[in-house]
Order: structure tokens, then C-alpha cells, then sequence
């Protein structure tokens, strides 16, 4: 079968100026099913890649929001970090089904040659964003993601660390910023140019599903570990980024993100957990209940 056959374009006439040439299945994406597509301008006989980002039943489980990505994308514009959103539509309004169509970014995925202080100096780029007007709320978050696990999931062990970070009051150490949420080196698209070094500055972020304003060192922290960064290092070059390399600004904040760094982490861990059991539940990959796991024995003492 051929990858066309499998994609069906008929709400590409809801929009005009728009002919379907072709479409492909991106790999990756573990909360949609993404598309990159070819489309023909007649108005200006060009022709551009888009990728096609609906809302499926996955993604909603995941909390994501189409409408909340398209404005975030449309307010960064001219940012030059993101991809610009080309359109939204409502397939069904009365079901929340969307689609986000974005432009497609050339490049490849970054790797180790993006270094760890360059994803920090990215980092601090985003915080420095317009300030997106919904912002994430953590417990609500928890709350959604643990309403949509089934009962058999939910050990005695589990139920515990539930009622533990439930009862265990949040602080907020930082004013809001623009958070990606999901700052990985697989949602950094870098120029294929050169086999010796990655130009940090070009670096653009893909993925803005999650993002949303929040606490920058909320953020911060979520990066750190899904890169398994250091995070005395991450901080330091973090607030260098952040403070324009005033040495003597960095000196007096490292210590302030550091405590925000140590207080969001079992947050950042515990909201993992609940991701995977998400995701196991959706995929019924044993790897994500393994995941899930090693969390639960990791949080499992501060509920005790």
C-alpha cells in the first residue's frame, strides 16, 4: 500500500489556495500520528511541506490541546525557534477533534554535538518567549493523567504515593515564563550542513504540544532529566544564559534554582510515572510499565 492510500485529504478543502500532492507517516510522535505532507499553491504556483498534527484519542489521554498549540505557535512567530502553525481545524467540534497544520522544518535531530550547555542556552531562549495565556497546573495534570489509568494499575504502593504528593503543597519559585514542557534533543531540529559542530543559535524546537506558561524552573528541571543532565552544571549554565554571563547575577541565583531544581524533581518523577502507566495503557509496551516501575520504587519511600 502506498502511503497516500492510507491518508485521507478531505479536509485539506476546508482550506483554500490548497492542492494534495502527497503525504508520508513520520515516525516518532508518541502522542499523535503525524503526516508530512506536500501541498501545491496555485496562487503562487509554489509548492511546501507542512506536517499534520491531528488530535487523536492518544493524544487527548495525554491532555494535549490543539487549539492551545496553534495559539502558542501563532504568539512565538516571529521567534524563529518554532515552526509556524498554518492552520487549525475542527473536524468535529463536538468532539474535540483537531487538526494542527504546521510548516515543515528542514534539518535533522539533534544529537551529542548539541551540547549540553547549548540545550541550556535554548532553554533560557524559550523562557524568554511571549507568555502563552493558559499555563500548565501540575496537580491538574496529575489529576487528569490518574483518572485516565484503569483501576488494575493502580497498586497499593501506587494509591500511597498518590495521597502523599495530593496532600504536599507545590511551591512556586519562579513568574511565569513560556515553558516547552519537553525539551529533549529528539525535539531539536539543528542544519545538516556540518558533520563537526551544530550552530546552537539555529537550532529550532519541534513538538509544542505541552508547552505552556508555567515556572521556568518547573521547565528547567524536566530538561535535566530527560537529558540526564547534571544539575549543578544545567543551572550554572542555565542563569549564564539567563543573566547575559553577568557573572556576579549568576553567583547569587545558582543557589536559588538549585533549591527550585530539587523541589520540582519527585514532581517532575512522579508526573513521569503517571505518563508511562498512560502510555502502557494506550501502547501496551511492557517498556513503559518497566519505566513506570522503577519510578514507583524510586518515589515509594517519601510516601512512607
Amino acid at each position: 500500500m502506498k502511503d497516500n492510500e492510507s491518508f485521507d485529504p478531505t479536509l485539506l478543502s476546508l482550506l483554500p489556495d490548497i492542492q494534495f500532492l502527497t503525504a508520508s507517516p513520520l515516525a516518532g510522535g508518541l502522542t499523535n500520528r503525524c503526516w508530512k505532507l506536500f501541498l501545491y499553491h496555485p496562487s503562487n504556483n509554489q509548492s511546501s511541506h507542512y506536517v499534520w498534527r491531528p488530535l487523536t484519542s492518544t493524544a487527548q489521554a495525554f491532555g494535549i490541546n490543539r487549539t492551545h498549540e496553534y495559539q502558542l505557535l501563532r504568539l512565538i512567530e516571529g521567534s524563529n525557534l518554532a515552526p509556524k502553525p498554518y492552520a487549525l481545524l475542527d473536524t468535529n467540534r463536538n468532539n474535540n477533534e483537531q487538526v494542527l497544520i504546521v510548516d515543515w522544518l528542514e534539518g535533522e535531530q539533534a544529537d551529542q554535538r548539541f551540547t549540553n550547555q547549548q540545550l541550556c542556552q535554548l532553554q533560557a531562549r524559550i523562557h524568554a518567549l511571549p507568555l502563552p495565556t493558559h499555563r500548565l497546573d501540575i496537580k491538574q495534570r496529575i489529576e487528569h493523567y490518574w483518572q485516565t489509568i484503569s483501576a488494575h494499575l493502580k497498586s497499593k504502593q501506587l494509591l500511597s504515593i498518590y495521597h502523599y504528593f495530593d496532600n504536599k503543597k507545590i511551591k512556586h519559585y519562579f513568574p511565569d515564563t513560556c515553558c516547552h514542557f519537553d525539551l529533549g534533543r529528539y525535539n531539536i531540529i539543528v542544519s545538516n550542513d556540518s558533520d563537526r559542530f551544530v550552530d546552537g543559535m539555529s537550532a529550532k524546537v519541534i513538538d509544542w504540544e505541552y508547552a505552556s506558561a508555567g515556572d521556568p524552573s518547573l521547565d528547567l528541571t524536566m530538561t535535566i532529566l530527560a537529558n540526564a543532565l547534571s544539575p549543578e552544571k544545567a543551572v550554572k549554565d542555565y542563569c549564564l544564559a539567563r543573566e547575559a554571563c553577568d557573572i556576579t547575577l549568576v553567583s547569587t541565583e545558582v543557589l536559588k534554582w538549585l533549591e527550585a531544581v530539587n523541589h520540582w524533581q519527585p514532581w517532575c518523577e512522579y508526573l513521569a510515572l503517571l505518563w508511562y502507566l498512560v502510555g502502557y495503557q494506550v501502547w501496551h509496551d511492557d517498556e513503559y510499565l518497566q519505566q513506570a516501575k522503577q519510578l514507583e520504587l524510586k518515589l515509594k519511600q517519601m510516601a512512607t
